[in-house]
C-alpha cells in the first residue's frame, strides 16, 4: 500500500468512527416477542394444507383473517394478500412471504398504522398418520414490562384457539 493510500484509509476510518455514533443517536432497539403453540391433527399434512389455505376455510379458523373478502381467495403463492384485523382492532394486510406447499407458510402482517411489525409461521410436520402443526407469531412490543407480559399471554391464548379451530375444521369435529 502506498503512503498516500494508507493516509487516505486512516483518514476515512477516523471520519467513519467520528460520524457513526451520531448516526445512531436517534435509533431505538425495540423488543421482539416470539410465541409458539403446537397441536396435533388427525389428518396428513397434504389434507391439513389443502383445508387451511382455502379462503372459505380461512375465515373460520384464523381470527385475524375473518374479513369477508378473504373467503373468496385461496393462498396459492408468495405475494398473496389477505386482509387482517388483530385482537386490538388493528387492521392491515397479511402478505405471504414464504411458502412450501404442504409444509410451511409464512406471512408478514403489515398494519395500516405501521406502528409495529408482526410475522406468523405455520409448519406442518408429519407424525404417523397425522400432522403436528407448529404456529409461531412474533411481533414488536414497546410496552412496559407488565403490559408486554399481558400481551404475550393473550397471544398464547389466541394461538391455542387458532390451532383448536384449525383442528376442528380439518377433522370435521
Amino acid at each position: 500500500m502506498t503512503r498516500k493510500a494508507a493516509v487516505l484509509w486512516m483518514l476515512s476510518s477516523v471520519i467513519v468512527l467520528a460520524v457513526t455514533p451520531a448516526a445512531f443517536a436517534d435509533h431505538t432497539q425495540v423488543p421482539v416477542v416470539r410465541v409458539h403453540a403446537q397441536g396435533q391433527i388427525a389428518a396428513p399434512p397434504a389434507a391439513v394444507w389443502a383445508w387451511m389455505t382455502q379462503g372459505k376455510n380461512l375465515v373460520t379458523w384464523c381470527p385475524q383473517w375473518k374479513a369477508p373478502s378473504n373467503a373468496k381467495m385461496n393462498i396459492a403463492k408468495v405475494g398473496d394478500v389477505l386482509e387482517y384485523t388483530d385482537e386490538w382492532g388493528n387492521g392491515g394486510r397479511s402478505i405471504v412471504t414464504y411458502m412450501v406447499k404442504g409444509k410451511e407458510l409464512r406471512v408478514s402482517h403489515e398494519p395500516n398504522k405501521g406502528d409495529y411489525m408482526c410475522q406468523a409461521k405455520f409448519i406442518l410436520e408429519p407424525v404417523g398418520a397425522g400432522t403436528r402443526v407448529h404456529l409461531w407469531d412474533q411481533y414488536t412490543d414497546e410496552s412496559p414490562a407488565a403490559d408486554l407480559q399481558a400481551t404475550a399471554q393473550k397471544m398464547d391464548t389466541e394461538l391455542s384457539r387458532t390451532l383448536a379451530a384449525l383442528k376442528k375444521g380439518v377433522e370435521g369435529k
